[in-house]
């Protein structure tokens, strides 16, 4: 899966049904309900629905959930499901993680600007250009977030390889000072993934949802979906590293990830560990996790080959010492 990446760094809403909305408000409002009888002393979120009949007789549905006193709209699309994200923090707030936060890639701007470049079969240059994305990457609204208003579906096809070449593949890239890391450097890694339903195992030589790459060759450091179905760490830039599985694909659920990486090309240096949902299921783990001067962070799909595939991801935010 080696390849060059030099090059590569330059750079109607349809409508739903009436029935729909209401079963997602009904389940908000049991929630809500639910909440309040454990503590009367915090007001629920209030909840707004408004319905337009469409011209061609569905109907187009409007829902505004009100937390804390700040909106948060959702546009429901259909034919996509939609995992409410709920509160991100009961399980990463039981994680350590550096007091310095030195990059965030969350999609809270609503667009995919807090990323350098954007990559996929339809465009290999800068995010900025991409606004709320296109088929291959796109912009998921509350309650489709697993924190705040948006996260970000990356969407790959059979034959999704982009002209410069090399795999199949919907990516963000940062080498922004927090995202870029040498020799040395100490981070941690929080987000999130949402695996659809119908997830296939992977059935390719390589399927990487997040990613630390030097300036050539295959990365360094990755997080893999393995052909078993297991969310892996690994990175075949590194020779005969050890992987170590922080934990299952878990279809049709929000999986909260923390990965704490040392950087260094020496294996006694290096090293990882890794939490899912708040419990550690990988141990500090000796190994090499870089092999020149730097890395740069990607995040996506970027596999060999197999069918259509979705996954939404949310919430990065790297801390430092």
């Amino acid at each position: 899966m080696a390849e060059d990446e030099r090059t590569a760094r330059l750079g109607r809403r349809r409508p739903i049904r009436a029935a729909a909305a209401l079963a997602l408000v009904l389940a908000l409002a049991a929630i809500d309900a639910a909440a309040a009888a454990a503590d009367p002393s915090v007001p629920p979120p209030g909840i707004d629905v408004g319905l337009d009949a469409g011209a061609d007789g569905g109907a187009e549905a409007g829902v505004e959930v009100g937390l804390d006193g700040a909106g948060v709209a959702a546009d429901l699309e259909a034919g996509v499901t939609v995992t409410p994200g709920g509160d991100r923090d009961q399980t990463r707030g039981t994680v350590p993680v550096g007091p310095r936060q030195v990059f965030v890639g969350d999609w809270e701007t609503g667009d995919f600007r807090q990323w350098e470049v954007c990559q996929s079969a339809l465009t290999n240059g800068g995010c900025g250009r991409v606004g709320r994305g296109n088929r291959a990457m796109a912009i998921v609204d509350a309650p489709g977030a697993r924190q705040g208003d948006h996260a970000a579906r990356f969407t790959v096809r059979r034959g999704d390889k982009p002209d410069f070449g090399g795999g199949e593949r919907s990516e963000v890239q940062s080498s922004a000072a927090g995202a870029l890391v040498h020799e040395g450097d100490e981070r941690w890694y929080e987000w999130s993934v949402q695996y659809p339903q119908e997830f296939p195992n992977p059935s390719g030589g390589w399927f990487i949802i997040l990613q630390w790459h030097s300036a050539s060759g295959s990365p360094p450091l990755a997080v893999n979906i393995s052909n078993r179905g297991t969310v892996d760490i690994g990175g075949d830039g590194v020779r005969n590293h050890p992987k170590r599985t922080i934990g299952p694909v878990r279809r049709g659920e929000w999986v909260d990830y923390v990965l704490h990486v040392r950087f260094s090309r020496n294996a006694d240096r290096g090293f990882v560990e890794a939490w899912e949902n708040g419990r550690q299921t990988v141990p500090r783990t000796a190994r090499a996790t870089m092999v020149d001067g730097e890395n740069y962070l990607k995040q996506g799909i970027y596999r060999d080959t197999g069918p259509e595939v979705s996954l939404v991801q949310d919430g990065l935010r790297v801390t430092a010492p």
